[in-house]
């Protein structure tokens, strides 16, 4: 398991509490994967869109190699409303899986969401707050050289850092554990409620369990 960013779990969270907010400077970038990316895999993050970012088409999470030549990107298209895996191909330049449908309009929104994907040898699964999405083919992948830098939130078109707030981005090994994920993360997510008083913020209802 690797932590790219920031790894609270199911700590507390009410939505305007701070978390980190990526805009108008160039993301952090850093060796994550020490050890390699594996050919199965599972990512997850919760974050939410901005009001100058929803409908912007960007790349959430990139990695290129040495040579800067794109590896593996979640692109979140916003004009058209879909979600995009990409990776580089076994006899291709690139394959693909794009989602696209009504459950995924919801994402773009101004709040708060959690995206899931499980990657497979032959296909990608994505999971949208808790829920199964959808799964869709994809064509043999190539052995993903990660020697180069990973990027966040960065638009397609010309790399300017987009304007999102980000809680939480892990990459787990196992590629079962996006279905495996709760999210009581999120405000809207299982627990029933979570109280501020004070300076203090303490449960109201039940404790986080998977949907």
């Amino acid at each position: 398991m690797f932590s790219i960013s920031l790894d609270w779990m199911c700590s507390p969270f009410l939505p305007d509490d701070p978390l980190l907010r990526l805009g108008g400077a160039d993301p952090h970038r850093k060796e994550v994967f020490p050890q390699g990316l594996p050919d199965e895999y599972a990512f997850v993050t919760t974050f939410k869109f901005r009001k100058t970012s929803r409908r912007e088409d960007w790349y959430l999470w990139q990695v290129f190699d040495k040579y800067g030549i794109p590896q593996v990107s979640i692109r979140l298209d916003g004009e058209n409303k879909a979600v995009e895996y990409n990776a580089v191909g076994l006899t291709k330049d690139a394959v693909r899986a794009v989602f696209k449908n009504a459950e995924v309009d919801n994402l773009f929104d101004r709040n708060w969401h959690k995206i899931a994907l499980s990657v497979e040898a032959k296909s990608v699964s994505l999971y949208l707050d808790c829920k199964h999405i959808q799964t869709l083919p994809i064509e043999d992948r190539e052995d993903i050289d990660i020697q180069g830098k990973t990027v966040i939130g960065k638009r397609l078109y010309d790399s300017v850092p987009i304007d999102f707030d980000l809680q939480r981005m892990m990459i787990y090994c196992d590629s079962k554990h996006a279905e495996l994920e709760t999210c009581c993360d999120l405000p809207t997510g299982p627990v029933t409620q979570w109280r501020r008083k004070g300076s203090s913020v303490y449960p109201a209802g039940t404790h986080c369990f998977p949907h």
